[in-house]
């Protein structure tokens, strides 16, 4: 999220606005938002029933009904245009992507709020922001590592690796940017 809210300017003047939706409650969102220092606010749906099942991203397969990473589009009116739902909760979908379906809408641009401070509460698992580039530097060097394993798997294996790669390398750069803020 915090590699997403660095282009909050561009989707902004692209005419869109950011909101985040899980199933935590909003003390944890608190939290995270400022953590991560996010200019888009994080909602709540711990029942799935506002937005993630009648989205369709209730992941029925995982025993604690998880939200599953997606990202949906709307225009102003409220008219679903696009969807990425990711395939696992490692995968997002590149910011530039975003960007690239964001722009063909031809929208003015807009202004949004920045997120209501609340009470922070981070959850027990929450993870420090000076562990956060480790962590992704180790997800990278996975994925190198398998890309490197199993090329025999062929194209679609060794792109999967490659974009996963880009996908650390774009939040290491986000928390870096992120301290160099604090």
């Amino acid at each position: 999220m915090a590699s997403l809210s660095q282009r909050h300017p561009e989707i902004l003047a692209a005419g869109f606005r950011v909101a985040a939706i899980d199933i935590d409650d909003p003390d944890r969102h608190a939290a995270m938002v400022a953590k991560l220092q996010l200019a888009f606010p994080m909602l709540s749906d711990p029942d799935r029933t506002g937005a993630i099942a009648p989205y369709g991203l209730e992941d029925s397969h995982d025993p604690r009904r998880l939200a599953i990473p997606a990202l949906v589009a709307a225009e102003p009116g409220g008219a679903e245009f696009y969807r990425f739902v990711a395939r696992d909760y490692a995968d997002r979908l590149p910011e530039d992507d975003l960007l690239e379906v964001l722009e063909t809408r031809g929208l003015p641009p807009t202004t949004q709020p920045p997120p209501t401070p609340g009470h922070a509460s981070p959850g027990p698992g929450a993870m420090p922001l000076r562990a956060m580039i480790p962590y992704f530097r180790g997800g990278r060097f996975a994925a190198l590592a398998l890309g490197l394993r199993h090329r025999h798997l062929g194209e679609d294996f060794k792109d999967d690796s490659k974009a996963f790669v880009a996908e650390m390398d774009r939040f290491v750069e986000a928390v870096k940017s992120l301290k160099s803020r604090q």
